[in-house]
């Protein structure tokens, strides 16, 4: 990363329906973050109630601390298969947008039994904001995506 800083934060969501347990979705999260991160109270919940009436449970977390951040993509960018990586570089506009935030959506299924797969139902959903002032943020979005 440069000395300024390419990216400026993550944040990372999800929702948990009525019928889902929430020890697996806080596992599932878990699983994507670092050692470091693991065991900390970095995700906030949210209880609300669905259309219907039904719980929904929301799970928030933003990094902005340039050491927590480093360390989640050091984690994250290892977890993420080269060939998802690649699926995301080829469709960069659909997963990206002009402010330099780049979307990534986890299947939350897989996370839970220990994988990092992309997928788009009922996802993790990882928000990457590349800071504009240490370049083009599609050019880093492509160097990040390139890295192993």
């Amino acid at each position: 990363m440069s000395a300024e800083r390419a990216l400026q934060s993550v944040q990372i969501s999800t929702i948990a329906h009525a019928t889902d347990d929430l020890d697996k979705i806080q596992a599932a999260l878990s699983f994507i973050l670092p050692e470091s991160l693991k065991g900390r109270e970095i995700f906030t919940r949210k209880y609300m109630q669905g259309h219907h009436g039904n719980p929904i449970v929301t799970f928030e977390a933003k990094l902005t601390k340039h050491q927590e951040v480093d360390q989640f993509i050091d984690h994250f960018t290892k977890q993420l298969p080269k060939n998802e990586k690649l699926l995301i570089k080829r469709d960069l506009g659909v997963h990206s947008d002009d402010e330099g935030n780049l979307y990534i959506r986890l299947d939350k299924q897989q996370a839970f039994r220990g994988e990092v797969k992309l997928g788009d139902e009922d996802p993790i959903r990882v928000r990457l904001k590349f800071g504009r002032l240490s370049g083009e943020a599609t050019e880093l979005m492509k160097t990040f995506l390139e890295s192993e």
